[in-house]
């Protein structure tokens, strides 16, 4: 078995449709997306624009950050071909049929969650969805008891991951308890599957037997306007953080599943909340009867009866707390992220046959800003400082085309005179103009410097922002900002590259760093004389000598230093422009 740092990094495509505010299977992509890319993984996001707020089209990495954190991963609108990757995954039943956009190579696979049918009343979406399971594309599964269905009913090869807990978030906390008691319960209307009428129903006959227990209500907005025949406390859709509260502070919980189960049974009991939830298969891989949790047949009566167990059984309530604690102590997202690596490399072609065989080695892809188009008189450039050796690929984002290629030359960034690579072979993708190159052998924190120039050439997209470790360059000269582009780099083996001392790293990294801002400052300095040579007037050599004799009359010795000192910059820079 390989160790983890001998594993074979991927490039992961996401297909994925605008994110519902407050969804737990958009949060638990995000979160594998993390790990994932901890692990050493490259992953993009490709987002649906239909149902996409019109003011985030510009920068969707924004609304998702705003609404589920940082995620890392690039994210872009949907393309037109799925190329540059190894794996490209469908994430919904509607998701699936952009896997045909993928180029050869490319694998596909199917990132489920719950058994999509159950969503919709039986009709031709209904009919649709069940399609997409016996199209023969692997699936990765959300706990065993979906993917053991999977595979019985369509045949379909499955990758099942584990449900989990993050325990540093999820935990007891004995102090946020009160005298009162508390039900919570998971209330989504909107989400038929969750079973609110019927929630509603059984904590209507718990009210009658226990009027003084507190009733509070989450998951879902305007509950407050729902018709319910007792009163409770509307908590809204919450996040992380208000939910480890809410957990920590109940007696029990009530989650209805009448599919795959939520992610919040796990999580309730890592916070010593005794779960209520239906008796049905699916549910039976998580909770144990009478052990973890309590299963009640789906019908009020049932139903109310099991939370009013719990409610006046102490000891069974305390058994239960203390066996589902211990249930999930070993539920840990980092240990199922590696369960969905295992199944991705395995969907994953052999490595000699993966449609990339390059890694991003630098990406900055967002910004507002626009080049004047290039031309004789004009040559973009751009200061930038590798993370890798074997860089063999350049891509510049366009804002507007040309007829003609322009040509990109690399130099060595501290040594100007120094050309690396001239090429004017190019090709354009998507508004990207895209140069292929011999590696690079020795770039790792070697400081570069390429310049794009032509006749007539294409305008380029900027990000007006400073970067630290790279410049924008108009003419050679240093700008704010950078240029969008990405750079790439070719692995010297299918393995990720050993790591050396991280501080090590730091300080080879700062060095590369200051270098740069070295050979900048320098070149601003002769741009600033060059500057002051043509706009200030110039004293001829008969002037000098006439200026030094008035100096020695006077005895102005130190006048006259610095009057030598001039004639001798004024010497060497006339040499120089001969």
């Amino acid at each position: 078995m390989l160790s983890p740092n001998q594993t074979p990094k991927l490039r992961i495509a996401w297909l994925l449709f605008p994110p519902i505010i407050g969804s737990g299977g958009y949060s638990n992509i995000f979160r594998i997306i993390n790990l994932l890319a901890s692990f050493g993984h490259d992953n993009v996001i490709y987002m649906h624009p239909y149902g996409f707020p019109a003011d985030s089209l510009e920068r969707p990495e924004r609304f998702l950050q705003k609404f589920f954190g940082p995620i890392s991963a690039r994210v872009q609108l949907w393309p037109d071909v799925i190329d540059q990757v190894d794996i490209a995954l469908a994430t919904q039943w509607g998701t699936f049929e952009y896997l045909d956009r993928c180029v050869p190579g490319v694998a596909k696979g199917y990132f489920v969650q719950d058994y999509e049918p159950f969503f919709s009343a039986m009709g031709y979406d209904n009919l649709k969805a069940e399609a997409t399971y016996r199209a023969g594309v692997p699936c990765i599964t959300l706990g065993n008891w979906l993917g053991t269905f999977l595979q019985e009913k369509y045949g379909a090869t499955t990758y099942p991951f584990d449900f989990a807990v993050e325990h540093d978030r999820y935990y007891p906390r004995p102090e946020l308890q009160t005298k009162r008691r508390r039900i919570i319960f998971y209330a989504r209307p909107s989400t038929p599957r969750r079973c609110f009428e019927l929630g509603i129903k059984a904590l209507e006959i718990v009210n009658a037997r226990h009027p003084n227990v507190e009733m509070v209500f989450f998951g879902d907005k305007d509950l407050k306007n729902q018709s319910v025949p007792f009163k409770f406390v509307d908590k809204g859709i919450l996040d992380h953080d208000a939910l480890t509260t809410l957990y920590a502070s109940a007696t029990l919980g009530m989650v209805l599943s009448a599919t795959n189960p939520s992610l919040m049974p796990p999580e309730m009991m890592a916070s010593r909340c005794a779960v209520v939830d239906l008796d049905l298969p699916p549910n039976h891989f998580l909770i144990d009867h009478g052990q973890t949790g309590l299963l009640a047949t789906p019908e009020p009566e049932p139903l109310a009866e099991a939370i009013c167990q719990l409610l006046e059984d102490e000891a069974l309530r305390q058994r239960i707390l203390d066996n589902a604690e211990a249930h999930v102590r070993g539920f840990s997202w980092e240990h199922s992220a590696r369960q969905v690596e295992a199944g991705l490399l395995a969907i994953a072609p052999p490595t000699t046959e993966r449609a990339s065989e390059l890694r991003i080695d630098h990406d900055h892809w967002t910004g507002d800003g626009v080049t004047p188009a290039l031309m004789p008189s004009f040559t973009i450039g751009q200061r930038y400082i590798p993370q890798h050796d074997q860089l063999c690929r350049v891509d510049f984002a366009l804002s507007r085309t040309s007829a003609e290629t322009p040509t990109l030359r690399i130099y060595d960034g501290i040594r100007p005179e120094t050309l690396l690579v001239e090429t004017n072979v190019a090709r354009s993708e998507h508004d990207w103009l895209i140069y292929d190159f011999a590696p690079l052998p020795a770039t790792h924190h070697q400081a570069l410097y390429f310049t794009l120039s032509a006749d007539a050439g294409p305008a380029l997209r900027f990000d007006y922002r400073p970067v630290a470790g790279g410049a924008l360059a108009y003419n050679h000269v240093p700008q704010a900002g950078q240029l969008l582009y990405r750079t790439y780099y070719r692995p010297s083996t299918i393995f990720a590259e050993p790591l050396g001392d991280a501080a090590q790293e730091q300080i080879s990294y700062l060095t590369a760093r200051q270098d740069l801002a070295t050979a900048e400052y320098l070149l601003l300095s002769e741009y600033t004389d060059r500057l002051h040579r043509h706009a200030a007037p110039q004293k001829s050599t008969l002037q000098r000598i006439q200026q030094g004799l008035q100096l020695v009359r006077n005895g102005n010795l130190r006048g006259l230093a610095r009057e030598a000192s001039a004639y001798v910059r004024w010497s060497i820079a006339r040499l120089r422009q001969r």
